[in-house]
């Protein structure tokens, strides 16, 4: 990997907002309306944290419906032993915590309420 590359990764990672996004991908994948409400941020900032996590190689997003899917996917190795030891260190942080328990409480993929009063 080149030494350009390595730091867009590291770059990529160095946002409270963005490392909570790896995590909640990691529990599963998530829409956008679910993010917003999760991390209490705006669609547009939401976006361009999504955008620059996509760039590094950390996610991929597809479609479904009306909505855009994000999930965890590795360009490779290293990123992918990059994001399992960055995941073992939030863990057990409290907000990373408290947030994953809201994940675990919507509905998978927009079926809920939250992107119904969205539409």
């Amino acid at each position: 990997m080149q030494i350009k590359r390595l730091s867009q990764k590291l770059k990529a990672l160095s946002d409270p907002n963005r490392l909570k996004i790896l995590y909640l991908l990691s529990i599963r994948p998530c829409c956008v309306c679910e993010l917003t409400q999760l991390l209490g941020v705006s669609q547009p900032t939401l976006t361009k944290h999504l955008q620059k996590l996509e760039q590094a190689g950390f996610i991929t997003s597809s479609r479904k419906k009306f909505y855009q899917i994000y999930s965890l996917a590795f360009e490779d190795e290293f990123t992918k032993e990059l994001v399992e030891k960055i995941l073992f260190v939030l863990k057990d942080r409290p907000e990373i915590l408290e947030t994953a328990k809201k994940l675990r409480e919507i509905p998978i993929y927009c079926e809920g309420e939250i992107c119904e009063k969205k539409r």
